[in-house]
């Protein structure tokens, strides 16, 4: 049986100095695959659980290194065509014979004793700043052994983990994470299951009775909800959503502002943009919002 450090996952990115991922400044692990396929993804190479080339539109300079280089003869400039794909290797030869730089391979193999010792290496910086690691996505719960893996060799070199979901697992997944997870960033995006499973693929249910097992465990959740323009950040459903979570015990809620500029994204990946314009709440509306919240008793983070 494989130790902690030596459980292998898939990975897209680390960040070490993000600051919305939990408290101080963090160590963000983003880790591949995602049950959900929300409409509004604001990271589409993620969803995958296996890595996939994507192309730099703005880089390319179409001079046909990549076509040459391929052993395969995938006869194409950009991204690979979807009726393609299954014929890529992922050998690297066009990324290689690439001068623009204009392709990668998105996710690589790592082990979770890789990922916590370079969080253990942070760990003086993480004290000074009240940080540490957070596992997201991705889906980490899509991972549980690798996310839990990680979890448990931080906690044990004493980094502060905190782990944001989409709450779609089985509850034995979550609980077991709980073990070795010191905040939880709970994504809730749609109080009504039909208008859930329409934007995201999969209903509810799940989600919210996950999240009231997990806050009657005790454990510290934020509840995160992800604005959506003209889907999920009217009145009537924040107000539902506040309402719903501080039933469920919730105390704490954080709303996150849309993103425009994660469009961009789908390009590299050969789709189009789903919301090109979706444009950001304004101060003032976040704050509308948040007062919406307030109302209903929640702590706004």
């Amino acid at each position: 049986m494989k130790g902690f450090r030596e459980v292998e996952g898939t990975i897209f990115d680390i960040d070490e100095t993000a600051i919305h991922d939990g408290p101080g400044v963090r160590m963000t692990v983003y880790l591949k695959g995602c049950p959900l396929s929300c409409a509004w993804c604001h990271s589409p190479e993620s969803q995958s659980p296996e890595p996939e080339v994507v192309w730099y539109q703005t880089r390319c300079i179409k001079c046909g290194a990549c076509v040459n280089a391929c052993p395969e003869g995938l006869r194409m400039l950009g991204i690979i065509a979807p009726e393609e794909r299954a014929r890529c290797t992922m050998c690297g030869a066009c990324i290689e014979a690439c001068p623009a730089r204009a392709r990668e391979i998105c996710g690589r193999t790592v082990t979770a004793g890789k990922v916590a010792a370079q969080a253990e290496r942070l760990r003086p910086f993480f004290a000074h700043t009240g940080g540490g690691v957070t596992l997201t996505g991705g889906e980490p719960t899509a991972q549980p052994d690798f996310a839990h893996a990680i979890a448990h060799l931080c906690r044990r070199a004493g980094v502060h983990v905190a782990l944001e979901t989409c709450g779609y697992a089985p509850w034995q997944t979550i609980e077991r994470l709980a073990e070795a997870v010191d905040l939880w960033l709970y994504d809730m995006k749609l109080p009504d299951s039909a208008a859930h499973e329409q934007y995201t693929g999969a209903p509810n249910e799940r989600i919210i009775e996950n999240l009231r097992a997990l806050i009657d465990s005790g454990a510290d959740v934020i509840v995160r909800v992800p604005l959506i323009p003209g889907i999920n950040d009217d009145d009537e459903t924040i107000r539902a959503i506040a309402r719903l979570v501080t039933e469920l015990g919730a105390d704490r809620i954080d709303l996150l502002p849309f993103n425009p500029a994660t469009g961009g994204k789908y390009s590299w990946l050969g789709l189009p943009d789903p919301m090109p314009d979706a444009t950001r709440q304004s101060a003032e509306r976040i704050a509308e919002l948040q007062a919406i919240c307030a109302e209903c008793g929640l702590a706004v983070e």
